[in-house]
């Protein structure tokens, strides 16, 4: 039998080892101090699966790889608000008036995840960078391998799933084209915090130009994060820890989605005769 733990590597926040009951915890989110706003497939009840992980190999051969963040809330436990400070925050600052807001609506693009901004000129907000969290969408099901775990039942074989990461990429590439356009006109910058597995992904796919994170001219940055499963910390989580940061100009990021390398010709060629030869 394959062990759940095998897919699962947290639900509720925990290790997945240690969570099997989450509706005694009242399926409260630690990062978010909340309910769990997930759901499962068929069923009105929270789906607080964090994070799961990714497989190597074939059949019953395969084994967990790199863990993949499938919740855009788990980001919230990394210390995001210091880190953009640090990294990509322009001109002085009193750390005393900094505060950071969750869901702030921008008009007919929707709402950002989080805005960080100084508070010292109220009622005026003359600095502030906004976030967008990501993470990734997977593909299949894992709710009967969910309900398996609970119940402390193996597996006899693995949930067919996957992670969605060429819908996921540009769909995410393109939200951060338009808002960070809307930013660019403000002078300000949109931050992307994403999981280093996604940022490698999306670096494979899209060749930009990087820039300085605090410069100037920087609208969008990218900051990502890893996580470290090889141990828990105090409150018995995962880690995470920034990874890395990478920043752009909303033209350059924009021009290499756009205007990507064309696909070679004369394959595009003969792909038209054997269309024509069937």
């Amino acid at each position: 039998m394959l062990k759940s733990t095998n897919i699962f590597v947290e639900i509720l926040g925990c290790p997945a080892d240690e969570m099997r009951e989450p509706v005694n915890a009242g399926y409260v989110c630690p990062f978010i101090g909340d309910t769990c706003i997930k759901r499962g497939h068929n069923t009105r009840d929270p789906f607080p699966v964090c994070t799961l992980w990714k497989l190597k190999g074939k059949g019953h051969n395969r084994q967990p790889n790199r863990p993949v963040i499938v919740c855009p809330k788990r980001f919230f436990q990394a210390n995001i608000v210091d880190d953009i400070l640090e990294h990509c925050w322009i001109g002085e600052y009193n750390r005393e008036h900094i505060q950071a807001v969750r869901e702030v609506k921008m008009g007919k693009a929707g709402n950002v995840d989080m805005v960080i901004c100084d508070t010292s000129k109220l009622p005026d907000i003359e600095n502030f960078v906004s976030v967008e969290l990501q993470a990734v969408d997977i593909t299949g099901t894992v709710s009967d391998a969910y309900t398996a775990h609970l119940n402390r039942k193996g597996l006899s074989s693995y949930p067919n799933y996957n992670f969605n990461m060429s819908n996921v990429s540009k769909r995410y590439l393109y939200q951060l084209i338009k808002k960070g356009y809307f930013h660019s006109t403000w002078r300000k910058k949109i931050v992307a915090v994403v999981q280093d597995f996604l940022l490698e992904d999306i670096r494979e796919r899209v060749r930009f130009a990087s820039t300085n994170p605090k410069d100037e001219n920087t609208d969008i940055v990218f900051m990502s994060y890893t996580l470290e499963t090889s141990s828990v910390n105090e409150e018995g989580f995962f880690d995470l820890k920034l990874q890395d940061i990478i920043g752009a100009s909303h033209s350059a990021l924009m021009s290499a989605v756009v205007y990507e390398q064309p696909p070679d010709l004369i394959q595009f060629k003969n792909a038209i005769i054997r269309q024509l030869s069937k």
